[in-house]
């Protein structure tokens, strides 16, 4: 692996409490959201959308939904990650036509592969979970592509469903909240990356 490259990424990727307020520029947001939009989703399901939250009253407003951490009223811009609610993922809902007639094969191809786990995630009651465990994966895009890009970020996840909802200008019917990142230039010295060896968290059968 090249060491200027995903390695070298995840490294330089650490939590940054508090930030300088200085905004992104949109050329990097945007190169960000497409590595956001190229993450993989269970299905290919793309469950997600995208807020960007930049100017500071948007970010004031942000930063009260997420319990008033100093990290987001600090941040050069928010990336709020919305995930589709569960009625959506129903194997005949419009959203579920719409995301499988884009694979070959169609909706045929798509629902029996599908429809058992849909079930499987409904009964176990893990569907929500499910779905919001899309956005991390999105988000985890994001903060190695600020950190390769020299951006500083910070996932959030203390925040206020509702609140959150509120400033989005989301429905709850058709929306819930993912997790939030934060982005910008880091106002602190840079904590120590406190890791556990390999040797210790792997094991090979």
């Amino acid at each position: 692996m090249n060491e200027d490259g995903v390695l070298d990424a995840c490294r330089q990727r650490w939590a940054c409490k508090k930030f300088d307020g200085r905004s992104i520029p949109r050329a990097i947001l945007l190169e960000l959201l497409e590595c956001a939009r190229l993450a993989p989703s269970s299905f290919g399901l793309e469950p997600w959308h995208f807020i960007v939250m930049e100017s500071p009253e948007a970010i004031q407003k942000l930063g009260d939904a997420c319990n008033a951490q100093e990290a987001v009223y600090t941040a050069g811009a928010g990336i709020v990650i919305m995930v589709r609610s569960a009625r959506h993922y129903a194997p005949d809902s419009d959203f579920i036509n719409q995301r499988a007639s884009r694979f070959p094969g169609g909706l045929d191809a798509f629902i029996p592969d599908y429809a058992p786990y849909h079930a499987f995630l409904s009964q176990s009651g893990r569907l929500e979970g499910w779905a919001r465990a899309q956005s991390y994966i999105a988000c985890a895009h994001i903060m190695l592509a600020a950190a390769a890009a020299g951006i500083d970020s910070c996932a959030i996840e203390g925040f206020k469903d509702e609140d959150l909802l509120a400033v989005t200008g989301l429905s709850e019917e058709d929306w819930m909240p993912g997790i939030v990142t934060v982005l910008g230039y880091a106002a602190m010295p840079r904590n120590a990356r406190i890791r556990e060896p390999l040797a210790g968290l792997v094991s090979f059968h």
